[in-house]
């Protein structure tokens, strides 16, 4: 198994057994996965969540590295331009034009 492997498929077990939901999408080391199942193994996880049967659980859980396929996903353009720009200054409280406004005599 590659070193990537194993903390991918532990954080789908985590995420299983927390939420009790098989996940799509699990983010590893700031990095999003997308998650594809075989139909029939996704379909007996949750089968095993419903009945709340752990030793069914378990013996899929061993099966999941033979059964899952993941993909690292891109991020978009936007993400990846906020991400590379530089934060911006603060802005101050004055007017664009630099000039200030007044208070009104009355």
């Amino acid at each position: 198994m590659a070193r990537l492997d194993l903390p991918i498929l532990q954080e789908i077990v985590r995420v299983v057994q927390a939420r009790s939901k098989v996940p799509e999408r699990v983010r590893v080391n700031k990095r999003q996965y997308q998650i594809t199942y075989l139909d029939d193994h996704r379909q007996r996880i949750e089968e095993a969540l419903r009945r709340h049967d752990t030793d069914r659980l378990g013996m899929l859980f061993g099966q999941l590295a033979s059964k899952v396929k993941y993909q690292l996903m891109r991020r978009t353009a936007a993400a990846s331009k906020r991400a590379s720009a530089p934060p911006r200054a603060a802005r101050r409280g004055t007017s664009r034009g630099g000039r200030r406004k007044r208070a009104r005599s009355g």
